[in-house]
């Protein structure tokens, strides 16, 4: 049996990939790992030239990439979440499958899980990956999701800048509370002062929030892991 990961993070060692390969680990087969970023696949052109064929007409890594598709018994996919969405990466893979759906929905009988991370919106991502692969005739078996390190943390003037991804999904802007403020506690304290889009003001607890830190996280992503193992030797 073998399973295939795909994450598309860009990140090196990032926390979707941490979950994707603990996944993977957990499964006790044959196991591949591709990172999207790594490679070449671009989105769909819409020309409709595999139709008939089954077959991506496009020159780049998506050829030799669905093979490996193909070739597996399972599939987890993950995403980091970028404006409420998956990365481009992911979308363009996820685009580049449905080759596989024309007429003879190639990829039913497999078996998936996905992952996102994010800092509100992993979610909605998850289940929109989710949906994709189903549309395709693949069966979802486990779907998890983390919270991850914000880019503001890393880029330098987090503390201080007005736009923030705590400001930008905080209560003020979008009329709800997204649970961000309680979510990241124990790495940012919103300084009193703070006012979303005018004046930024926050305090950074700890600069990187890892999944490997997190026991009930990494304990989900064994569990996923096993379940697909009971899946295929069943």
């Amino acid at each position: 049996m073998k399973v295939l990961g795909i994450s598309g993070s860009p990140t090196k060692e990032s926390n979707t990939d941490v979950l994707i390969r603990a996944i993977l680990e957990a499964t006790g087969a044959e196991r591949e790992f591709i990172k999207l970023s790594e490679i070449k696949v671009g989105p769909c052109i819409a020309c409709m030239k595999c139709v008939c064929t089954n077959e991506c007409v496009l020159n780049d890594d998506f050829k030799w990439l669905s093979r490996r598709v193909m070739e597996a018994d399972a599939i987890i996919i993950g995403s980091p979440t970028y404006y409420g969405a998956a990365s481009a990466f992911m979308k363009a893979f996820i685009e580049r499958l449905y080759s596989k759906r024309h007429i003879k929905l190639l990829m039913r009988g497999k078996i998936a899980a996905t992952v996102a991370v994010g800092v509100a919106a992993e979610r909605m991502v998850a289940e929109w990956m989710g949906n994709a692969l189903r549309a395709g005739g693949v069966e979802i078996v486990g779907s998890m999701t983390a919270k991850g390190t914000p880019c503001c943390f890393v880029c330098g003037p987090g503390e201080t800048c007005n736009y923030t991804v705590w400001n930008a999904y905080s209560k003020e802007l979008t009329g709800m509370d997204l649970g961000v403020e309680e979510a990241y506690k124990d790495y940012l304290e919103i300084l009193p002062d703070n006012k979303p889009y005018a004046h930024g003001s926050a305090k950074f607890l700890k600069s990187y929030r890892s999944v490997k830190d997190e026991p009930a996280v990494m304990d989900e992503a064994r569990r996923i892991g096993k379940l697909i193992k009971e899946r295929l030797e069943n």
